[in-house]
């Protein structure tokens, strides 16, 4: 097609057949003038007569028909506005992934569960086995945040304009919160008591129930081997909050420490969830599980410290 006429044509017809009819010929009449007028433009800048290769450029530069289409169609229901979409789509993955890393590696170092299944203990059939159950299933999450978001569009849909804009204050994120931070401390001092004192807990407590004591026996090669790497970890963690209580504020050196804390954390639970804990199945079972809640939170601790260490100390702008 050689006429530039022609082919600005096809372009406005394509525009509008993604278009409801009633809007069909006000658009076309209003973006067939408009790409006219800048393709003689066009030709009297450049000082030759408009062609075919100067219309398609032209038509390139405007947008795909698709794309221009949306500019005139009317704004309908919006389930995820554009402004949100990065940060819903890394909710989404970012649960999703976080899922997998933690149900694939406990997919290859628990017993295989595919009864009957010959090929059940190969590498292989428990990726199959994995990907069948936990993997395809991790899926509910972004279905699940899907589900949210329309029920939150239909609401404000419903309830009209949202509120007018306020400045908010600013946070100083460096400030400690001493309140929070001591009753952080106690509760870590009364887990770290309980773990140790678990072990010693017929010598402490005799007269309990036999059955209850045999529930509660720890493993000796966890106490022994990977037991004891928790103590000092507990010892630093809360060396480094003490220093931070007593300054009233975190620095980018607590914060480093911290971060290396999460991550010694992470492998030490790892390494936790690779063998038995208690002697006893339920009671193995159980407190794997309650360590399979615990590996997100430090995670979720450890990208909110790496988020804050790398920004600049920003101090509150606004007093309440």
């Amino acid at each position: 097609m050689d006429n530039p006429r022609a082919i600005i044509e096809t372009y406005v017809s394509d525009v509008i057949s993604r278009l409801p009819r009633r809007q069909r010929h006000d658009v076309g009449f209003e973006l067939r003038s408009l790409l006219n007028e800048d393709l003689d433009g066009r030709a009297a800048d450049s000082g030759r007569p408009a062609d075919a290769a100067m219309a398609l450029e032209l038509l390139t530069a405007f947008g795909r028909p698709q794309e221009v289409a949306d500019r005139y169609r009317p704004a309908g229901f919006t389930v995820i506005r554009p402004a949100d979409a990065p940060r819903f789509a890394r909710l989404a993955l970012g649960g999703l992934a976080l899922q997998w890393a933690i149900t694939l590696p406990a997919a290859f170092t628990s017993p295989a569960q595919a009864d009957g299944w010959i090929y059940a203990d190969s590498w292989w059939g428990r990726l199959t086995t994995w990907w069948l159950s936990w993997g395809l299933g991790s899926f509910w999450w972004p279905g699940f945040l899907i589900t949210l978001t329309l029920i939150s569009a239909a609401l404000g849909r419903c309830h009209g304009e949202a509120k007018p804009w306020t400045p908010r204050r600013t946070v100083d994120r460096d400030h400690v919160n001493r309140p929070a931070t001591v009753a952080g401390l106690a509760f870590g001092a009364a887990g770290a008591t309980i773990m140790i004192a678990l072990p010693w807990l017929a010598v402490w407590a005799p007269g309990l129930p036999q059955p209850l004591l045999d529930a509660f026996a720890i493993d000796p090669r966890f106490l022994h081997a990977r037991a004891v790497w928790a103590v000092p970890l507990w010892a630093a963690g809360f060396a480094v909050h003490a220093a931070v209580l007593l300054t009233g504020r975190w620095d980018r050196r607590t914060r480093i420490i911290s971060l290396a804390l999460d991550l010694a954390w992470l492998a030490l639970l790892t390494w936790w969830l690779t063998g038995r804990i208690f002697t006893t199945d339920a009671a193995d079972e159980a407190a794997k599980f309650g360590l399979l809640l615990v590996v997100p939170l430090v995670i979720i601790d450890f990208v909110v410290t790496l988020r804050r260490t790398s920004a600049s100390i920003r101090p509150p702008l606004l007093q309440a």
